[in-house]
Order: structure tokens, then sequence, then C-alpha cells
């Protein structure tokens, strides 16, 4: 099934060498076949027997010794193929040495007046979350001026490397409480979905992993967490218990999560259930935000991954429990809005209503019309919403108010970020912003009562810098007022120069016909007489875009096998709003393949890359395309090398495990929906491996 591995690599100055291994002479590891076997129902064949030899790995290694000893096997020859690579080392030092960069996010500040923002300075496992006073702030800008800002400035405030000593705890959430006087925070071990929310003052930095107050809350993961503005406490989803063994390697579905709200000082065993599960929709999520002013309740109901919620608002003045009176905004899973803020019983929200590349709408809504009902589900009907800033043939991907009535919109042209600043009064257009701007904008730290605003963005070749973005010394609130826009921080690689590199967008055409985008990044004096190797990553699913964004590993390869780096836009994906999304999903999945597939055959036909020498990547669902494409390629694609990361591969059961049936909205149904299972099995990767073709090297 796999060729010999024979390829001729090169690093830069003087190394070069040939690498060949002959799965002939270094067998895999043996996986033994059962003779299980599962009917599906098929619109095309009534049923469909769908034999399973693998069926037994679905037990996972900590319930199995036979799946823990194959585990070991596959990973014991993984290293060994690895380690006979004569150019391993010299590239793990490359690629250590260009991750060793010092960098930050955008300084965000907090109700008690300092600025958080998590800072790395080049190879901790997890970010440190330091702080600064409006002084030292104002003094890092001027360094930075000044060429002379090195490393953080503040005082290190969480140290997120000292909660275990090989780095596997992970902070995953951060909450200030309205006042700032404390933060909730979430901690997950080894990757997994569940983590503890722990509770302490901001009065001090914290100095161990136990200095923390005694609000400990468990079974908690997928949660916000939102403070009423008294600082007594907080609402958080809570999932029901598993056994503490089993915790982040159990493969249930994740099902039957209740909204809670947690008071300070209490045991979690007294937390009042606000919103309990839902039986209707087992897979229901509750995800909170109490509004600017204190006096609502927002609740986002999300059943899936699909970008179509149910809302509910609860005035907060009568008080939390299980009977509140609820108003509906929207009680079908619909469309999706995002809270912006609100004026008393005006709410602002970005939302894809009638609206493929999202608008910003505003809705009036009574209370007096708030019910008590036994569950937030049998609530029916919602809200009239009106234009504020209509839809326009960008994707409007964010949008944050500061400085009272100001509105930061982030839209997306062509998967290229542009920032615009809009009245929240009017609608209307002030000013763009960073008009020099290119790349993606990750990130906007700034709150309405706030005179400033901190945007961090990023490219290919540029690691990212932060702007600060001020109105100080106009008057307050003012729909029309210049804003100042000076450098607070800027990231460098010392490995990786800006300059010595190129990014080029390009358009290709698909399949279908249709004019799909990808980005070209490679080094200036690169040759394209389609000699060099190519790097395509791709993700196509799950309404996620795919925008230019540093990456030190992809970076390091591009200098050191003088190859192009490829971003390919396909289908499915988030880059021009919902319709390009569902062109791309459930019974239109194969068009992402269809893209990604035209995009190698382009490269190599415009010399951008050698046939034979493109390598295709993704993580995820990006793995799933990963080896539906190494599948269904030939050898006129010119691909080489595959590589899934923790790829969807069983496009039949992958519903069956932990978050899996969430994805059911980009994937569909096949175990109820006999159409579906006609689909995915015609394209699922475990189901359409071919012994009769010769494969590129593969690593899934």
């Amino acid at each position: 099934m796999l060729r010999a591995i024979t390829r001729t690599v090169r690093l830069p100055t003087t190394i070069r060498m040939a690498h060949t291994w002959r799965p002939s002479e270094h067998p895999y590891p043996a996986a033994r076949r059962s003779e299980a076997s599962q009917t599906y129902k098929s619109a095309k064949h009534g049923q469909v027997v769908v034999p399973e030899p693998y069926d037994w790995l679905e037990t996972p290694p900590n319930q199995s010794a036979e799946t823990a000893s194959w585990v070991r096997e596959q990973a014991a020859y993984t290293s060994k193929f690895v380690a006979s690579c004569p150019h391993t080392k010299e590239l793990e030092k490359r690629i250590e040495a260009n991750f060793s960069y010092a960098r930050m996010s955008a300084p965000s500040r907090k109700a008690d007046g300092r600025y958080y923002y998590t800072y790395n300075p080049g190879l901790l496992p997890q970010p440190q979350i330091w702080r600064a006073t409006r002084e030292q702030l104002d003094e890092a800008q001027e360094q930075q001026a000044r060429g002379e800002l090195r490393g953080p400035f503040g005082e290190l405030f969480m140290d997120t490397n000292i909660f275990s000593a090989d780095g596997t705890v992970a902070l995953t959430l951060l909450a200030f409480s309205h006042t700032g006087k404390y933060v909730a925070y979430g901690l997950s071990t080894s990757g997994s979905d569940w983590f503890k929310v722990y509770v302490r003052s901001t009065d001090t930095p914290v100095a161990s992993g136990d200095d923390h107050m005694p609000d400990v809350l468990e079974n908690v993961k997928f949660s916000t967490v939102s403070w009423t503005h008294d600082d007594a406490g907080f609402f958080y989803q809570q999932f029901p218990a598993v056994a503490t063994e089993d915790r982040g390697t159990e493969i249930d579905e994740s099902k039957d999560a209740r909204l809670f709200y947690h008071r300070i000082g209490d045991d979690q065993a007294n937390d009042v259930v606000v919103i309990d599960a839902d039986a209707a929709t087992p897979s229901s999520m509750w995800f909170t935000h109490v509004s600017d002013d204190g006096k609502w309740l927002f609740v986002e109901n999300s059943k899936d991954t699909d970008t179509k919620q149910r809302f509910f608002l609860a005035p907060l003045e009568q008080g939390i429990s299980a009977n509140m009176r609820w108003l509906t905004l929207s009680s079908a899973f619909e469309y999706t809005l995002n809270y912006l803020t609100n004026d008393g019983s005006r709410f602002y929200f970005l939302t894809n209503r009638d609206a493929s590349n999202y608008r910003v709408v505003y809705a009036d809504v009574d209370e007096s019309q708030a019910q008590t009902v036994a569950h937030v589900a049998e609530l029916q009907g919602g809200v009239a919403m009106h234009d504020l800033v209509p839809e326009s043939d960008a994707l409007l991907s964010d949008a944050t108010v500061v400085d009272k009535n100001k509105l930061l919109l982030v839209y997306s042209r062509d998967v290229k970020d542009e920032l615009w600043l809009h009245d929240l009064t009017t609608g209307k257009v002030i000013e763009r912003l960073l008009p020099d701007l290119v790349g993606s904008v990750t990130q906007i730290a700034g709150r309405r009562e706030d005179r400033e605003a901190n945007v961090a963005y990023m490219s290919f070749v540029n690691p990212g810098a932060t702007q600060r973005v001020s109105w100080e010394g106009t008057p307050e609130g003012a729909a029309v007022s210049p804003a100042s826009v000076k450098l607070l921080t800027a990231t460098h690689v010392a490995g990786i120069r800006s300059s010595d590199y190129v990014s080029t967008q390009v358009f290709f055409e698909s399949k279908d016909g249709t004019r799909v985008p990808m980005f070209i990044t490679h080094a200036r004096d690169m040759p394209l007489d389609g000699t060099a190797p190519a790097l395509v990553y791709f993700y196509g699913g799950f309404n996620i875009p795919l925008g230019p964004t540093f990456s030190p590993t992809m970076m390091t390869w591009v200098s050191a096998y003088r190859g192009a780096l490829v971003f390919v836009n396909a289908r499915g994906g988030g880059e021009y709003g919902d319709k390009w999304h569902e062109a791309g999903s459930l019974l239109n999945k194969q068009n992402v393949f269809d893209d990604v597939l035209a995009a190698c055959s382009w490269l190599h036909k415009n010399k951008y890359a050698a046939k034979g020498k493109i390598i295709i990547n993704g993580g995820s669902n990006g793995g799933l395309g990963v080896a539906a494409v190494t599948n269904q390629a030939t050898e006129d694609h010119g691909i080489g090398a595959a590589i899934a990361d923790v790829g969807v591969h069983d496009m039949l059961k992958f519903a069956d495990w932990t978050i899996g049936k969430a994805w059911c909205a980009d994937y569909g149904s096949p175990k109820t929906d006999p159409v579906m299972f006609d689909y995915n099995y015609a394209y699922s990767p475990l189901h359409n491996v071919n012994d009769k073709k010769t494969y590129p090297c593969v690593n899934y």
C-alpha cells in the first residue's frame, strides 16, 4: 500500500541528504481484524452491512490492555522512523530556536484599573498572566517607540506553569468580577475538556497552586463564567459527573448540561440550578453574558457547532432562582446573536439573521412580557430586529463597543481584515482605522467604558503587533472624533526576517467552476520553476475562516526546505459567511476535497511546487479532509505526503463519542438519516482506503 519513502531534502548552507524507509523492511505493527459489522439504513440500497474489523480500538487505552499495547507499538514505530531521519535533530534545533521568541496578547483593562495580558518568553509550556498599571503601559509604549521594550512590563500575576511540573495544566478561562475584586479561573489537565473553576482575590499575585479561596467547582466543561455586578457570584455550566479515573479519557457523549449560579463562599452542592437539562434536546449547552448595565442575564442555547442557537433573556432584579421570568429572543435554532451592549431595554447584536455576511441590529424588549415556565425550551416567539449596520458584500466577523458609542467593526474582504469605526447611535461610518493593516485582527481589547482599544494583528510573515487606538483628549463619547493610533508592542522572531518572504493571494477554479482563494508564502528568491516543495494547509469546515496566521513551525519549514507555505480557503469555512460554509458541509462536503485537489493541481501546473513534492496537512476536520483527499487523489494531483492531525476518520460513527454529536451540524446524522449515510459512506476515510492504489507518505 505504501511505497518506499525516498526523498531528497535540503536545509540551508551545506546540508543535503536522502532518506529511504521501506515498509517491507520495517513491517507495521499488527492490528487484529475482528468479524464485527453494523447495519445501516441506506436511501439507495435499503440496508448496508458495514464491516467493523477494528471496533475493538473503540475502547480507550485506560480501559483495554489490547488497545494500550497497540498504541504503544504504533508510537514506537513512529519514533523509530523519526529517529532514522538524518536531518531530524537539525530541524528540531531550528524549530526550537524559532519558537523561542517573546510574545504577548493585547493588554485588556479590567475594573481594578490594571491591564492584563498573556506573555510567554519563549518555550514555556503555558503562558503567564501579567498585569500593568496605566503608567506602566504608557512607559512600555514609549519604550517601544524608542526600540527599547524588552520583555514584559508590570508584574507577574499568575504563572500557569506552577500548577504542574510537566506543564500539562492549562488555563481554560479567566473571568474578572465586575469590580475587579475577584477572578475566577479554570484549569484543565492533559488537554481534557473538563476543568475545575477556582476563585481568588486580585489583591496580590498568585503565589502557588493552593493560593485560592475555598470555592472550587467540579464537573465543568465548555463553559463561560459570568459574574453578577454585585460580585456575589457567577453563572456557569455543569455536566453530570464521571468517574475521576476516566475523566479526560472517557468517550461518552456530552449531554444533559445544566446552568448554575454559584455564590462566593458557598459549597458547590448548594449552587442554584437556573436552567435544568433539556430533555427534548439533551445536547443543549448554556452560555451566558451579564449585560453591561448588570440588569439582564443573556443566555445562548447551543445544541451543536452550527451558528444557529436559541436565545433567552431574564431581568436580574427579580433574583436568581430556578423559577425566573424569561423573555425569548429566538425560540428556534435559526440564527446567532452575539451580544454587544444595551441601553436599558434596547439591545445591540451582531447577527446572521437574514444576513449570510452578518450585520449589526438592535432590538427593543418588553420586560412586562417576561414569564415563568417549567423550562426555557417551552418559550415561543422572538423579537423584531432592526438594521443598525446593514449586511455588506464583505464578511462582518467581529464587533466591539468602546468609548460609550463607538463601534469597532472587523470586516473580512477576500480573507483580509479591515478595521472600521462606526457610530453606535446611527450606525454610520466614521473612518477606517489601520488602513495599512495586512493580515488578520486577532484581538480587540476594549470595553464600552474605556476610552481606548488595543488591537492585535498578525500575518503569515508578521508574528504580531498591537496598536493602541485612543480617543483620550477628545470629547467623551463624541460620535466624530479622530483616533490616536500608536504602536504598543511588536513581536520579533530572530530566525525569521519578514522582509525575506513574500505572501501572495491567488484564486483558482475548483472542479465545479467555483473561484477559491489561497495564500502562498515563500522566500523572495525561491525560484518559480516547479522544483520547490509545498506545504498545503486547509480546514474547510464549521464556518471557521482560515485567515493569515503566523506559525513559527511552518515558517521554519519554509526556510529550511526553500518551500512554499500554502493556505487553501476551501469551502466549508467561514471566509465568505454562511453561504461559503454551507457549500462545504452536509451534502456538499465533497466540495472541500475537490477544492484542495484543484489547489494541488494548480500549484504544480503554475510552477509553485514540484509534482510529488506537495504535502497536505490539516487537523481535526482538516485531518478528515487530508485523509479523504489522499484516498481520492491521483498522481496527477502531485501529492507526495499527507499529514492528518487528530483527524475525524470514521464518518459513520463520529457522533457516538464525547462532543461528536455536535458535529452533526456539519456532517449530518448517518446513523439515523439514510441519505446522509449514503453520502458519508462514499467519502469516509476509514471506509474508502484503496488497497490497489500506491499511496503517498502518510502520517495519520
